[in-house]
């Protein structure tokens, strides 16, 4: 039996499996690697070897066969090097224009409790061409004798739509009920949810009445019940389309203290200060993770921006994420996007022990230590300020008038002395 197996698998069979054939898809912009040997000869698992002969390189595949015999290929190290960079930061981003929940605290919210929220229920939006799924029918893309066939379809389920739309009436009705009640003390929430539970069973439903000017809206919610209804049933293959949150940067779910705990402060560079109108500096432009990050006035920590010419300003420091937001994903499938049609904006925070360690250098409860005076960085970053409260007060205790600014009195530095000399 064993040697019957090994004859039938045929040698094209065992190449095809070895080769990046079988992964092929020339509408997918797949990056692809080699390595040990195999870099050294330009074998990349295609037809014929490429000229790219070095190890951890990276490409990707237009056509295996063009019309001229030759394998098109394109430099994917932009991407590659990116997406490392990305994964070292263990980040959740947050999706601008998705209508799924990306944080923790978004999808514990929902209903289900889910990590995946179904996109399709979205009445606010305003074209449907654009986020409406697969699995619901598209009156807006059908022809004649499809819409005519879909309004035959949707006049048989209209007994049953019109149920489920008093069913949830009646559940809107019962939660503004339930409103109301929480408003007066225990013993009325009582009563009034017994007397409305009486009422509720001997009322007949209410009509369902449509609004001319809902119609549209009816129509996806239509098309939305009867997709959710077709999903529950145990023995449909229908399969619903649901956009990934972060499309396809993370699989899992990061939170805020895994991240800090797994992950340490990367090396980054402040670039350049971003000025207004008058002159007023607005926030910093650092280079962090491979991406253009904003820094923020009171975030820059004592590291200033680096200046051009100068070895001694290189404006090199060590910076933590605070937020990432994905307002465009690029699109890989069809038009083969790279990632300059990804828009991503992060913002960052300077994450150095030198912040502390520069506004102080002396030893911590030493004369020296309390009588220093902070560094302009550090008190613009932190909004300190130079001024010494109880100076002023045992300058007027003493009738000496206002102090100078900035320079501690003489009185001060005596207590001070005094209270040490008393401890030791």
């Amino acid at each position: 039996m064993a040697l019957a197996a090994q004859a039938s698998k045929s040698p094209f069979a065992a190449l095809l499996k070895r080769s990046k054939f079988s992964t092929f898809d020339p509408k997918i912009a797949q990056v692809y690697t080699t390595h040990g040997g195999d870099a050294h000869r330009g074998n990349w698992g295609f037809k014929r070897p490429l000229p790219l002969r070095r190890r951890g390189a990276y490409i990707t595949v237009r056509a295996v066969d063009s019309l001229e015999k030759q394998t098109e290929w394109n430099s994917a190290e932009p991407q590659a090097s990116w997406m490392k960079n990305w994964d070292e930061l263990q980040f959740n981003p947050t999706n601008q224009n998705s209508l799924v929940p990306t944080t923790r605290s978004e999808r514990n919210d929902t209903t289900t409790g889910a990590d995946i929220a179904d996109s399709e229920y979205a009445p606010d939006q305003s074209n449907p061409l654009e986020w409406r799924s697969p699995a619901i029918p598209n009156i807006h893309a059908m022809s004649n004798n499809e819409f005519e066939q879909y309004l035959v379809h949707i006049s048989r389920q209209r007994e049953a739509f019109f149920k489920y739309k008093v069913e949830q009436l009646e559940k809107a009705e019962a939660a503004k009920k339930a409103k109301a009640t929480e408003r007066e003390n225990a013993e009325a929430v009582t009563e009034i949810s017994e007397g409305a539970t009486k009422t509720r069973r001997k009322k007949k439903k209410l009509p369902f009445v449509i609004d001319p000017a809902r119609l549209e809206y009816y129509l996806d919610e239509f098309a939305t019940w009867e997709s959710q209804k077709r999903r529950e049933n145990h023995h449909s293959h229908s399969l619903e389309s649901l956009p990934h949150p972060s499309s396809g940067l993370h699989y899992s779910n990061f939170t805020p203290l895994q991240t800090y705990l797994s992950t340490k402060e990367r090396k980054g560079r402040l670039v350049e200060e971003v000025r207004g109108d008058k002159g007023r500096p607005l926030y910093y432009v650092a280079s962090y993770a491979g991406m253009g990050t904003v820094v923020q006035q009171k975030k820059q920590g004592v590291m200033s921006p680096m200046v051009w010419g100068d070895a001694s300003k290189t404006g090199a420091t060590k910076f933590r994420p605070e937020s990432v937001t994905l307002h465009r994903a690029p699109e890989v499938v069809g038009k083969r996007q790279g990632l300059k049609a990804a828009k991503i904006s992060v913002e960052a925070s300077a994450w150095d022990a030198e912040s502390h360690y520069k506004s102080n250098s002396h030893r911590p409860g030493s004369l020296e230590y309390i009588t220093s005076e902070p560094t302009k960085t550090f008190s613009h970053n932190f909004n300190l300020t130079t001024k010494r409260k109880y100076d002023s007060i045992l300058k007027k205790a003493n009738g000496q008038g206002k102090p100078e600014e900035g320079i501690p009195s003489r009185k001060t530095i005596d207590i001070l002395e005094g209270i040490l000399k008393e401890k030791s």
